[in-house]
């Protein structure tokens, strides 16, 4: 979680850090095409400006190197390149509440495991300590819900009943997320009510028009079976200069998060260490902790050997259940 606005505690900072570094940023200038010879990218190009540098890190989701961003050349020299194209995206958006007083609900994320449309949520101002909302904005902003919604292809239950999320109106959208919203959690107590709200932001990636199904500039890497063989390393063995930083690069994280970003950014730094030459201490990379300790390794044991066992028979599988520090197998049926 972070400690305060994005902007305020992240985007800002690091920009500032940047250009003390002596980087020059160019908002707007969307790369459009790498150029490259036999393995080696020679610069980019987009409106109205070309590139040339020693080194090259692609740090963009796998929708866009994919499809914004003409490489022909270097995807036929670079199967791994070539293979991205079986990755899968779908979409994972978020709408912001403004409240006018703070509803803290749970220290932390909280799913909403039967709302209609994968509903998560995170109230903010309690982890924003060194931020008054009311010194933002008009000054009635006491809280801030955070909603991410999972599922935009089954239909809607209350505002959007019958529709999917996909070919709603943003309006439609955002009337239907807080009625499930208030229908998980409003249950004997009015937890969420309409007077509190102020607002609400629908992630601009989310792009009309409607009713047609919209379009989402930003989709979310999915991790399917046989995905991983299709995700390239950071470091790409068959070219020179080009490095690549993102969630769908092969890291220890393993999953489509800013840390694995992170991780795989930290790969790309190393990658250029190595090439250049420089003697530079490489960047941390470590493996992922998984935690609970030698019970719920032993649990997962368990069910690893199971699923190899009888992961291609038909019927309800038997799955471990650890309890009261017991592990115990439960068999649905004749095995």
């Amino acid at each position: 979680m972070l400690n305060g606005p994005t902007s305020d505690v992240w985007i800002t900072p690091w920009v500032t850090e940047l250009e003390g570094l002596g980087v020059e940023l160019r908002l707007g200038a969307a790369v459009e095409a790498i150029e490259s010879e036999h393995g080696r990218v020679t610069g980019i190009s987009g409106a109205g400006f070309s590139d040339q540098a020693d080194y090259y890190v692609a740090a963009v989701p796998v929708e866009v190197l994919r499809e914004r961003i003409a490489m022909d050349e270097l995807r036929r020299h670079s199967p791994l390149l070539a293979g991205l194209d079986a990755l899968q995206v779908r979409w994972m958006n978020g709408i912001m509440f403004y409240l006018r007083r703070d509803v803290p609900l749970v220290h932390g994320h909280t799913i909403y495991i039967d709302s209609a449309w994968a509903l998560t949520s995170i109230s903010q101002r309690q982890f924003w300590p060194q931020f008054d909302l009311h010194a933002m904005g008009d000054g009635e902003v006491g809280g801030l819900l955070s909603i991410d919604v999972s599922d935009w292809e089954t239909p809607g239950e209350f505002a959007a009943k019958g529709k999917v999320a996909r070919q709603c109106t943003k309006e439609e959208i955002a009337e239907e997320v807080w009625a499930q919203l208030k229908a998980a959690l409003n249950d004997g107590t009015e937890v969420l009510a309409d007077a509190n709200r102020l607002a609400w932001f629908l992630d601009p990636d989310v792009v009309a028009p409607n009713p047609t199904d919209a379009t989402n500039l930003e989709p979310l890497l999915v991790n399917t079976k046989g995905s991983w063989t299709h995700r390239p390393p950071a470091e790409l063995p068959d070219v020179e200069n080009l490095f690549l930083a993102s969630d769908y690069v092969q890291t220890y994280t393993d999953l489509a998060t800013m840390e694995a970003a992170n991780e795989a950014a930290r790969r790309a730094v190393n990658a250029i260490l190595k090439a250049s030459g420089s003697d530079a201490e490489p960047c941390a990379v470590w493996k992922l902790h998984q935690p609970g300790g030698l019970p719920f390794q032993v649990a997962r044991e368990f069910d690893r050997v199971l699923y190899k066992v009888f992961g291609s028979s038909h019927g309800p599988l038997p799955t471990v259940e650890l309890k009261d520090g017991d592990l115990r197998l439960n068999r649905p049926g004749p095995l």
